[in-house]
């Protein structure tokens, strides 16, 4: 048996052999080293140094490893020393940690992880140097006033040697653990069949062309139908490449629930067959929090208290079972009475396969650090429904800063924190400073635009958040303490946002009244996006609606040699009949007139069977006004209407009356793009048809306008990439829910002029055969074919 090579840093070393403590709330950024200073001071010491004890006495950056094994794994263990002075007194290494905090107030031993990272680079370093002992000293250097404090201590080898050993050989036990597990694990997949009798029309290339790209290391983008089998057509192909060894992990990515639930179910199914694969599925902290007011503070949670020295034992435990899903989690949580999700994470660094929402790649704020800090690895990202990650991502990359939470912040700070008001009211001056220069004295709501970063903003925040930082010691009270720490870390996004900002940003401002907000807009995803899947060796992005297929592959990161599939549906075209009712234009100046018209298609469309129906509107006001309309002229229809914010178990009591079908006939009204709009399965006789009302275009707004204008210039289709595309995929998604299944017949019925223009008809999908209705032609209801009404 060949030993498997494992990588690591003395960091991550580190890292994973302290297990005690309690979970942070925000305070190890106090000894973090930020982007724009910590590597600063770094430097300005090693030259410093340099100039002293001249660069024949004194390295900088010295690297370092060292190797250690046993029967299952080969642990090699590389780092860098921050610095190494070497004269007539002897050997010392320096290792430096930037902070915010009072430099006099950091005990020597206050940071035992330090000391740990400078040791194993002690004993690394004396080692290959064959010395019998030296000196470690760890330098802190406060990054706003640059004062320092050192601390020394000195070490025998055999002291070192010692110390380094026992986190070395704990790793070396881990990570041979994990090979015992790989090696049952590849043995399964080895032998695993595909876990149906047969593969769908349409899946199997599916499949394939996955593997082949997960072999090879490109970016796939498949559209598939409804039908086709898509979880199971990407699963399966990235479970085999698993055991063969060409990714180390898999990353199944979605933005919704229901279809998270969907790829657990098809693990199930691969498992029934004979598989071993350790799944953690990653719900959201405040979904899976216990407590009846979430507070992560160790100071008031005993579940965040003290956690590190309870986690180990509850991560072998869960990890018993293969599948860990939510309640698998919170019942180990429960029975170690630890945080659920902080579990989940760590049982995540076992897992072969992890199942979550985008945000654990995509969003910087809350993407897998232990997985994505760094260079990544061989990883396969597995993303669902991806049309969705083109709102998520700008959502994602921008960020906003309101003028009137700074000040209503600054009101409730103690006056003794001066400095901590001062900084929140230099942010606030520079809002202000904004405000007048893009609105002068005008008064009520007004919007402006630049494609300049405000700068001068964005170096207030900066110095704001290093003098909050020295405060997130102290605890000012729970209340004041949640509002201080949703500060925070609004404002250190801003900053980090501030640094990814380019062409592909737009700074928004908002006034309203006397306030200001300020967004710093990503109009553009497609580079950050590309970034994040570069953490990976291979991403397939799969939906039903992926078209056109250069509008997504642009906006999604994909590069010119990525290949693109167009799947044909597995179901005869003859189960769908597709009406374009273009008699009827619903554009906002139509609309008043259009109510009457869409009221009558729908009765009669609806009268050819007994069924279970929904129709799907651009708004709430439209749908209103319609139904009004339709309740007056049809009888023995129930109704059911979609209503804003609903809670989730009206969702569920909503769409539990979709089981009933044969008796009344279900008129079920909802709005396009919203929770019903796609993402439910409704196959068989729990829906017979759905009717489309407009094309979806996003409301006309300031963002959306920004968005037109910066793809107007890029590529001259400002329009289509800011309402046509994405209007169209919330039809194309509402028309989706009729076919589910090989036996599902039923009817779509497209009301709006613009339905039958051009452009739409060659963007509709290959297997739909659309009756287009101008003129004097028959209704609707006339042109479905009474075979699919039986």
């Amino acid at each position: 048996m060949d030993k498997k090579i494992v990588r690591v840093s003395v960091k991550d070393l580190v890292n994973f052999g302290i297990n005690k403590g309690s979970i942070d709330k925000g305070r190890a950024s106090l000894m973090s080293d930020t982007a724009w200073e910590g590597s600063v001071f770094h430097s300005l010491f090693q030259k410093k140094m340099v100039s002293v004890h001249g660069s024949e006495s004194f390295g900088k950056e010295v690297f370092v490893n060292d190797e250690i094994s046993n029967d299952y794994v080969e642990l090699k263990i590389t780092g860098r020393i921050d610095g190494v002075l070497s004269d007539d007194s002897g050997t010392c290494i320096y290792e430096v940690k930037t902070t915010s905090r009072t430099i006099s107030g950091i005990g020597m031993d206050e940071y035992p992880s330090h000391w740990a990272q400078a040791i194993c680079y002690g004993y690394m370093y004396a080692k290959s140097e064959g010395l019998g002992s030296l000196v470690i000293r760890l330098l802190y250097i406060n990054r706003e006033l640059g004062e320092d404090r050192q601390f020394e201590k000195t070490y025998g080898f055999d002291e070192l040697g010692s110390f380094f050993l026992d986190y070395a050989n704990r790793y070396l036990e881990w990570t041979a653990g994990i090979r015992k597990w790989e090696i049952i694990r590849d043995g399964s997949i080895a032998s695993l069949e595909f876990p149906f009798s047969s593969y769908r029309n349409g899946q199997r290339k599916m499949a394939e062309k996955a593997y082949v790209s997960i072999r090879e290391g490109n970016r796939l983008f498949i559209q598939a139908p409804t039908g086709i089998g898509k979880t199971m057509g990407a699963l399966f192909p990235a479970v085999k490449a698993l055991g063969e060894g060409l990714v180390e992990r898999i990353f199944y990515l979605t933005a919704k629930t229901v279809t998270a639930g969907i790829a657990i179910e098809n693990q199930r199914k691969l498992c029934d067959s004979g598989l071993n694969l350790r799944t953690v599925v990653l719900t959201a902290k405040d979904k899976v929090c216990p407590k009846e007011k979430r507070n992560c503070d160790p100071d008031f949670c005993d579940r965040a208290r003290d956690y590190y020295e309870r986690s180990g034992n509850a991560v072998g435990a869960l990890l018993k079972n293969q599948l860990m899903d939510r309640e698998t989690i919170r019942k180990y949580a429960d029975l170690y009475n630890i945080c659920p999700f902080e579990l989940s994470l760590d049982a995540s660094l076992y897992a072969d396969l992890i199942i979550g929402d985008y945000n654990y790649l995509f969003d910087p704020r809350v993407r897998l650090i232990r997985f994505f800090e760094d260079a990544g690895g061989d990883y396969c990202f597995l993303i669902d429904e991806a049309h969705n990650l083109v709102d998520r991502a700008r959502e994602m990359y921008s960020c906003e800063l309101a003028k009137e939470q700074i000040l209503e912040l600054k009101r409730e700070t103690d006056p003794k924190w001066d400095d901590m008001k001062k900084g929140l009211e230099k942010v606030n001056k520079e809002l202000s400073s904004l405000k007048k220069e893009y609105f002068g004295d005008s008064q009520g709501t007004a919007y402006e635009s630049s494609g300049d970063m405000p700068a001068k903003l964005a170096s207030a925040v900066r110095k704001c958040v290093s003098i909050m930082e020295a405060y997130l010691e102290y605890d000012m009270g729970e209340e004041y303490n949640k509002k201080f720490m949703d500060m925070y870390f609004n404002l250190l996004f801003f900053v980090k946002v501030s640094e990814m900002f380019d062409g592909r940003y737009a700074a928004f401002y908002i006034k309203n009244g006397s306030y200001l907000r300020v967004k710093l807009m990503c109009l553009d995803p497609s580079c950050l996006l590309s970034r994040a899947m570069d953490k990976g060796k291979a991403s397939i992005l799969f939906s039903a609606t992926l078209e056109p297929a250069s509008y997504y592959k642009n906006i999604l990161g994909g590069r010119e040699t990525d290949p693109f599939i167009l799947l044909p549906s597995p179901f005869p075209k003859e189960n769908l009949a597709v009406v374009i009712e273009g008699r009827v234009s619903t554009k906002y100046r139509d609309r008043d007139s259009s109510y009457d018209d869409i009221a009558f298609i729908l009765r009669d469309s609806f009268s050819l069977k007994t069924g279970n129906y929904m129709v799907y509107f651009p708004s709430y006001k439209y749908l209103e006004d319609v139904l009004g309309i339709f309740e007056k002229i049809s009888t023995g229809f129930e109704i059911m209407v979609q209503k804003p914010g609903m809670a989730e178990n009206d969702r569920e009591i909503f769409l539990e009356r979709f089981e009933r079908h044969g008796g009344n006939t279900l008129v079920a009204f909802a709005v396009m793009g919203g929770i019903f709009g796609e993402g439910i399965d409704l196959a068989g006789d729990r829906l017979s048809g759905v009717a489309v009302i407009g094309t979806g275009l996003p409301a006309v707004c300031p963002e959306r306008e920004l968005i037109k204008c910066y793809y107007d210039e890029i590529n001259g289709q400002g329009f289509d990439y800011a309402y046509t595309y994405p209007g169209l995929n919330r039809v194309l998604q509402a028309a989706g829910r009729v076919i589910r299944s090989e036996s599902d017949k039923g009817f779509v019925i497209l009301i709006d002029s613009r339905f039958t223009g051009r452009k739409y008809l060659a963007l509709y999908p290959l297997w739909w055969n659309p009756v287009c209705l101008e003129g004097n032609k028959p209704k609707a209801a006339d042109c479905i074919s009474r075979d699919l009404l039986l």
